[in-house]
């Protein structure tokens, strides 16, 4: 880690991914599009979502952003998120790689490793290799 904080540019794009767990929370995971992310926000809605859950990951997004910024490996934040356990977990609905989580963290963790550190051990199903389409 670096003690000098990522300049990141004023306009960015983002990759955003919809996620439905266990068909009653839906979450939405934007990621800076970069080859080395450096911003994340999570948003979530659902009937059980009060304003501390809300609250609570926003505050993640931020810690996580604030931490890739500030050089923190990507790989290393998604592997801390990764099998953290509580509801709602169970099948994801929406994501084409990834079909089981064991809590929102763990789905953010092994989104950010499968689709941005080629971890592709870590998904469900596999991406369809455009060399053999046609």
């Amino acid at each position: 880690m670096t003690t000098e904080r990522r300049d990141l540019p004023s306009r960015r794009n983002h990759r955003t991914q919809k996620v439905r767990i266990a068909g009653q929370r839906t979450a939405y995971i934007s990621v800076h599009d970069d080859p080395a992310p450096a911003e994340l926000f999570i948003r979530v809605r659902g009937v059980d979502c009060t304003s501390e859950v809300v609250g609570l990951y926003d505050v993640l997004g931020r810690l996580a952003s604030l931490a890739l910024q500030y050089g923190a490996p990507l790989e290393k934040a998604g592997e801390m998120l990764m099998g953290v356990k509580f509801e709602p977990a169970g099948p994801v609905q929406l994501h084409s790689r990834i079909k089981n989580c064991a809590s929102l963290p763990d789905l953010v963790g092994r989104h950010l490793l499968v689709e941005f550190c080629n971890r592709a051990d870590l998904a469900h199903v596999s991406e369809p290799d455009p060399d053999k389409e046609g």
